[in-house]
C-alpha cells in the first residue's frame, strides 16, 4: 500500500479502514481457502496487517501497544480468525456438494506411493480437523452440520450452534 496514502492526515480513519476491507484484505487472502499456514507464514501474515493497522492507528512499535488493543480500538477481527471463517465455509460447501462435481472428486482422492522422509505434512484435512475440534465439535457432527446451511453458517461466523 502506498505509504502516502496511509499517512495523509486529510483521510479519515474510516475511509483507510473501508479500503483495508474492500482491496488490502482481500488481496492478502486471495484463495486462502485451501491454504495450509504454517507457524511462521501465520506470523508473517499477522505482521502485515498489523504495519497497515498500525500506520491507520499511527501508532509505532515504539509505542509498545499490543496487537489485541489496537485490533479492538479499530474494530477489526485478526486475519487469521477471517481465514479460518473462510476456509470452514469452504469446507462446509464441499461437504454439501454433488460426489460427482470435480472438486469434490479432487477432495477425496488418495495419493498413492510413498511420503517423502520427515515429519509427516500437515494436510488441508488435518488443519480444518484441528479448527473444529478447537471451536468444540467433531468431525462427524461439522459433516451433520454443513447439510443445514443456517446452522453451519451460524457455526462459522458466530462460533455457536
Amino acid at each position: 500500500m502506498n505509504e502516502n496514502f496511509l499517512s495523509r492526515k486529510e483521510i479519515s480513519r474510516s475511509t483507510k479502514m473501508n479500503v483495508y476491507k474492500a482491496i488490502y484484505r482481500p488481496i492478502l487472502t486471495f484463495a486462502c481457502e485451501s491454504w495450509v499456514l504454517d507457524r511462521r507464514q501465520k506470523s508473517r501474515m499477522q505482521a502485515i496487517e498489523m504495519k497497515y493497522l498500525r500506520k491507520v492507528k499511527e501508532i509505532t512499535r515504539m509505542h509498545r501497544v499490543r496487537n489485541d488493543l489496537i485490533r479492538e480500538d479499530i474494530g477489526i477481527e485478526p486475519l487469521q480468525d477471517f481465514i479460518e471463517k473462510r476456509q470452514l465455509s469452504w469446507w462446509g460447501h464441499l461437504n454439501r456438494m454433488n460426489h460427482e462435481r470435480p472438486a469434490r472428486k479432487v477432495w477425496e482422492a488418495k495419493v498413492t506411493g510413498r511420503r517423502r522422509r520427515g515429519r509427516p505434512v500437515t494436510t488441508w484435512d488435518k488443519q480444518m480437523g484441528k479448527i473444529i475440534g478447537e471451536r468444540g465439535q467433531t468431525w462427524e457432527r461439522a459433516r451433520k452440520m454443513t447439510a443445514n446451511k443456517k446452522e453451519w453458517s451460524k457455526f462459522v461466523y458466530e462460533g455457536r450452534i
